[in-house]
C-alpha cells in the first residue's frame, strides 16, 4: 500500500468508536481492494467515491487493524496491470475482494473462482457474463450494475433529439476496456433508426487523448458521445469538454457530472449509492453470506442532466420535452 493510500484508508478507517480491544493481525479479516483508478485521483469524482466507498465501511464499524485487515492496489489507469495486481491480492488469501469498472471485475475473477467478489458498478454484460444469474449468482461474483448498451442507445437519442440537425457523432471509447467490444453494432441500429451515421474512435486516456481529437477533428463530426470509462475522467474529460465546445459539437455521456463539466447531457446514476451499498455487500461477506445469498442489484434511476448554457454556446434551442424530462437543469 502506498503512502497516499494508507493516508486516506487511516482517514476513513480510524477513528471507530467500538470499545472492543483490537483482534490480533492474524485473526482480521482481510478485505482486498482492486482498484483501476489512480492512487492519485486526479479525478475528483473518482477520489470521492472510493471516500464514500471507504467511509461506508467505517460507518459499519471497521477500523483498518482493528478489526479489518486491508490491502490495497490501484492500477494508475494502466489496464494492462489489473490481471497482475489481483493475482497478488489473491496470494495474500483475502476473505473477500472489492472492486469496480469491467476491466477489475474480468482481472479479479480472472484470478480466483473461490474467493468471493464484490463489484460496484460493472456493465451489466460484464455482470451477467461473471455471475449468471442476477437472482442467485451462480459463482463467486456479485455486485452492481452501471447500465446496459440500451442506455448508451439512449443517450444517442436524447443527443439527436436535443440537436436534430446532426448527422455525423463520434462514439469516443477505451479500446481497453472489453465492455466496449460488442457495443458496436447495438449503437450502430440505434443510429441508423434516428438517421445518424456514427464515427468511432480511440482513446485510452492522457497518454493519448490530444492525438485522438486531433484525428477526430479531421474526420468532422458533428457530435460526440462519450462511452464511461474511468480512463476519460478527469483532466482528460476537461480536454474533451473543450474540444467539443470549441468545435460546436453537442456532445453527451453516461459518466457521472458530464454535463457539469460543460458537456451538453448526460444521463447517468447515483454512484454514490451504488458504492456505499457495496461496502454493505462486503460486510455481509465477512459476516459469513455467500456472493449466492447477494442478488446482483441494476440502477433504480438514472438522473438527466442538460447543460443550458452549454446549449447557449452551441446556438441550441433544448426542446421542452427534454426539458420536461430533465432532473438537472444547468444555466
Amino acid at each position: 500500500m502506498n503512502r497516499r493510500v494508507f493516508l486516506l484508508s487511516g482517514l476513513c478507517l480510524a477513528g471507530i468508536g467500538s470499545r472492543a480491544p483490537p483482534l490480533r493481525s492474524a485473526d482480521l479479516p482481510r478485505l482486498a481492494i482492486l482498484a483501476p483508478s489512480p492512487s492519485t485521483a486526479a479525478d475528483p469524482a473518482s477520489r470521492d467515491l472510493f471516500a464514500t466507498f471507504l467511509v461506508a465501511l467505517r460507518e459499519l464499524g471497521y477500523a483498518d487493524g482493528r478489526n479489518i485487515r486491508l490491502d490495497i492496489r490501484f492500477a494508475e489507469n494502466r489496464l494492462d496491470r489489473l490481471p497482475g495486481l489481483a493475482a497478488e491480492l489473491v496470494m495474500a488469501r483475502p476473505d473477500v475482494i472489492y472492486t469496480d469498472t469491467t476491466p477489475g471485475a474480468l482481472a479479479a475473477a480472472g484470478a480466483t473462482t473461490s474467493i468471493p467478489i464484490v463489484v460496484g458498478p460493472v456493465r451489466e454484460e460484464t455482470m451477467e457474463r461473471l455471475a449468471g444469474n442476477f437472482a442467485r449468482p451462480v459463482a463467486n461474483v456479485t455486485g452492481f450494475t452501471l447500465a446496459g448498451v440500451s442506455v448508451d442507445q439512449k443517450c444517442l437519442q436524447l443527443l439527436k433529439e436535443a440537436a436534430p440537425d446532426m448527422s455525423r457523432v463520434a462514439v469516443l471509447s477505451n479500446p481497453d476496456n472489453p465492455a466496449w467490444r460488442d457495443y458496436r453494432d447495438a449503437l450502430n441500429a440505434a443510429a441508423d433508426q434516428l438517421g445518424l451515421t456514427l464515427i468511432f474512435a480511440e482513446s485510452r486516456g492522457a497518454v493519448d487523448i490530444d492525438r485522438t481529437l486531433a484525428e477526430l477533428a479531421n474526420k468532422a463530426p458533428d457530435g460526440l458521445l462519450i462511452l464511461n470509462d474511468s480512463t476519460l475522467g478527469g483532466g482528460v474529460r476537461a480536454r474533451i469538454v473543450t474540444f467539443a465546445r470549441e468545435r460546436h459539437l453537442p456532445s453527451a455521456s453516461l459518466g457521472s457530472g458530464y454535463a457539469q463539466a460543460g458537456g451538453l447531457l448526460s444521463l447517468g446514476t447515483d454512484m454514490g449509492f451504488i458504492f456505499r451499498r457495496a461496502a454493505e455487500y462486503v460486510d455481509r461477506i465477512i459476516h459469513g453470506a455467500r456472493p449466492s445469498e447477494l442478488p446482483v442489484q441494476r440502477p433504480a434511476k438514472f438522473q438527466l442532466s442538460v447543460n443550458l448554457d452549454t446549449a447557449k454556446t452551441l446556438g441550441l434551442s433544448i426542446p421542452p420535452a427534454i426539458l420536461a424530462r430533465a432532473d438537472e437543469v444547468i444555466e
